[in-house]
């Protein structure tokens, strides 16, 4: 045998085993996309507030914080745009609602709180980035820049520049995080 034929069954060997542990390891409702981008789908238990929900995934309630967003907060304290924000949410989402949850590797799987940190689709809707055109949410960006952060960034420059949400009702804007 050549040793361009053994570098090729060496190639699809590893390739073979690498699928084997993927399936191992993933859930049943995870699919691995060819840049390495981990997509679930999953059904919206409820709202929390304007950037935090609560999916059914594998049969268990798990808490979803969206990636690059932050919204006012509505507990314990009532910041300015809070129940906006969270009012917001609930016009796009409602439960039972399938949606799409998308891992970006350059984030943290789970937040400081164990929320699951991802961006949320809804029929092919990023809602974080439409939070963030409709004003009631800014961008956040909490350790290394994500990868939607440019598509971010414009969204949140148009809604302040029209002073949607936050940015027409708030005297002083976003409360700092």
């Amino acid at each position: 045998m050549s040793g361009r034929a053994r570098g090729r069954r060496v190639a699809l060997a590893t390739a073979a085993v690498a699928v084997v542990a993927c399936a191992l390891v993933l859930p049943a409702t995870a699919t691995v996309h060819p840049r390495g981008k981990l997509t679930q789908k999953a059904k919206v238990a409820s709202v929390v507030d304007g950037d935090t929900i609560n999916v059914v995934l594998r049969g268990k309630t798990e808490p979803v914080r969206f990636i690059g967003i932050d919204t006012p907060e509505v507990y314990p304290v009532k910041d300015c745009g809070g129940p906006e924000a969270s009012a917001s949410m609930n016009q796009m989402l409602k439960t039972g609602d399938r949606v799409k949850l998308i891992r970006d590797r350059s984030q943290g799987n789970r937040d400081i709180y164990d929320r699951l940190l991802r961006y949320v689709e809804l029929k092919g809707k990023d809602l974080g980035r439409k939070q963030v055109g409709r004003g009631w949410a800014e961008t956040f960006v909490y350790d290394r820049p994500f990868a939607r952060l440019g598509g971010y960034r414009k969204k949140q420059k148009r809604a302040r520049r029209q002073d949607r949400g936050v940015w027409g009702q708030c005297p002083h804007g976003f409360p700092p995080p």
